[in-house]
């Protein structure tokens, strides 16, 4: 099913075609859609939401036609009193509904589901074939792979192609399997579903038939037993079918009626692969974002409330120790605090959060609804305030309650330095995020970033340690980000008060001297944070690229 809806390009030999002509790839998927078995939509969207958002992404028309075409669909999948529950809340039926609908919104002509039926009941299974039977009615080629349909399933389908082994052992009318596999002795058992007796055929409980099957149906190339007409439907497949068919969804493009390739040409359906352009997209991209967003107590809420939370409890234990001499390295352990807590809370988010992203992207991009750069830039920017939300937040209580020279200059330059630092951490765990799944980023995520911390200078100076271990120092951007905060603390400082009788550290030049960081420049440090940053963000989105490319 990959292979032949062009999800999967590689990995296989053969050749793909459309009516004896080599399948162009990039003019067949603008007519085609995918239907995966899972059903990976945003959680926090309301039905109707991701409706409206798909028809935005998709299609150029106005936005009162846009409405109506949603509202068609959602009347005939029976979705319409669905249209304000969140995708999350959906049952199995009324998400493979909804998984269909999403599709329906550019009126594809051929449509591809990978096991449609998968976790229904005889119910929903019923009246998700019910639903498809009624597409291909409307002149739509629809495909779909089921395992072991039942009987009522089994005679809604127009034409089986049944594999076993990798190779096609009956291809034609559900009606026409029966007397084919009689006519190699095989008799079916009357009352017996022909969809469970071609399966005990296959695995060899009547023996081993399946090369000869594949023979005599010519490993599928046989069009003998194909049904010319599929008009021989049962009277309940009929009325379930009708139920759809006579619904108010009246379609109005006349691309979904015709054949691709009927006149031995491959149709071109769009003028372009995109139904909008790539402003539009980040407009809608950028607002469905926000409200996801909105509504992600975990991500947004817990996430600021955290950082209040520890910035108060930080700031408590190193009250008022920011002008005083004799709590000079107290305050050196509380800046590099400080870049640890910002770089390992946005590593963690991006790990634990973007994997669930990428299942959805895969979907979404493969199916045309708008361009990965386009995804990747809305995705960052929604989420960016947040982050330095959370940071700005945290570095201000701290700066404030642990009594760090008042000065605007120098407040500015330590939210910067920390928000600088925790971008470039949360790039390097979105990286992590694209690579790994959930589970394996957490375990082996922090052994990413940890090297970065032991050569930041706090634990090891850089004199200190062996001359062929230098360059690594150079490599931590931790490293830059610890100088860039002492020198925004104690770079150009007079002498400072003292509580005791003796403070080593009285003067500022001292401290810096003492951890190794006398030459260290302000914007040198952060000009290579932003540029490391920028580089992570070119490799995290090449990184989700290749992801898509090679799925």
């Amino acid at each position: 099913m990959n292979i032949l809806a062009g999800f999967t390009t590689k990995t296989y030999e053969g050749q793909v075609t459309v009516n004896g002509l080599p399948r162009n790839l990039v003019d067949f998927r603008r007519c085609s859609a995918y239907i995966m078995q899972d059903d990976n939509m945003q959680p926090l969207l309301t039905c109707g939401e991701a409706m409206r958002i798909a028809a935005e992404l998709k299609l150029s028309l106005n936005s009162q036609e846009k409405f109506k075409r949603v509202e068609q669909i959602l009347v005939a999948l029976g979705l319409s009193e669905s249209r304000d529950t969140l995708t999350a809340e959906l049952s199995g039926g009324q998400r493979k509904r909804l998984a269909i609908g999403l599709e329906l919104i550019n009126n594809p002509p051929v449509m591809f589901f990978d096991e449609p039926t998968s976790g229904l009941d005889s119910v929903g299974s019923k009246q998700c074939l019910g639903i498809l039977k009624a597409l291909a009615r409307e002149g739509r080629t629809v495909i779909c792979s089921i395992h072991q349909p039942s009987a009522l399933l089994f005679d809604m389908i127009d034409h089986l192609y049944v594999v076993a082994d990798g190779y096609c052992i009956y291809t034609g009318g559900t009606g026409n399997l029966v007397p084919y596999l009689a006519a190699s002795g095989l008799c079916c058992p009357e009352y017996h579903n022909p969809a469970d007796f071609v399966v005990e055929v296959t695995v060899g409980d009547y023996g081993d038939f399946n090369d000869s099957l594949t023979r005599e149906i010519e490993n599928g190339k046989n069009e003998s037993w194909r049904s010319l007409a599929t008009g021989g439907t049962s009277k309940v497949v009929e009325m379930i079918a009708s139920d759809i068919t006579t619904s108010p969804w009246v379609l109005q493009n006349s691309s979904a009626r015709a054949t691709v390739g009927s006149d031995g040409k491959e149709t071109k359906c769009k003028p372009s692969e995109y139904g909008t352009g790539a402003w539009k997209q980040l407009c809608v991209l950028l607002k469905r974002n926000v409200v996801r967003l909105s509504r992600d107590k975990v991500l947004m809420f817990t996430r600021m409330i955290m950082h209040l939370v520890i910035a108060m409890l930080v700031g408590t234990l190193y009250y008022q120790i920011g002008q005083d001499a004799a709590y000079a390295l107290d305050n050196y352990s509380l800046l590099f605090f400080n870049l640890m807590f910002v770089m390992f809370s946005a590593f963690s988010a991006a790990v634990i959060t973007f994997p669930s992203e990428v299942e959805i992207v895969i979907r979404e991009h493969f199916n045309r609804w708008y361009k990965l750069r386009t995804f990747y830039l809305a995705n960052r920017l929604a989420d960016f305030p947040v982050q330095i939300a959370a940071v700005f937040t945290f570095t201000l209580v701290v700066f404030f309650m642990s009594g760090q020279l008042p000065e605007i200059r120098r407040l500015l330059m330590y939210i910067l330095t920390c928000t600088v630092v925790s971008l470039v951490a949360q790039t390097a765990g979105l990286i992590v995020g694209i690579a790994m799944d959930i589970q394996h980023g957490v375990i082996f995520g922090p052994f990413i970033i940890l090297p970065f911390m032991i050569f930041s200078g706090f634990f090891v100076h850089l004199t200190d340690a062996h001359p062929w271990l230098h360059w690594l120092f150079h490599l931590s951007f931790l490293k830059y980000g610890f100088e860039g905060l002492m020198v925004a603390v104690y770079g150009d400082r007079s002498k400072m008060d003292c509580s005791q009788d003796y403070c080593h550290y009285r003067y500022p030049k001292q401290l810096l001297k003492t951890v190794d960081m006398t030459n260290a420049e302000y914007w040198f440090s952060i000009s290579l944070l932003i540029g490391l940053y920028l580089t992570l963000e070119i490799t995290a989105y090449v990184a989700l690229r290749i992801r898509l490319k090679h799925r």
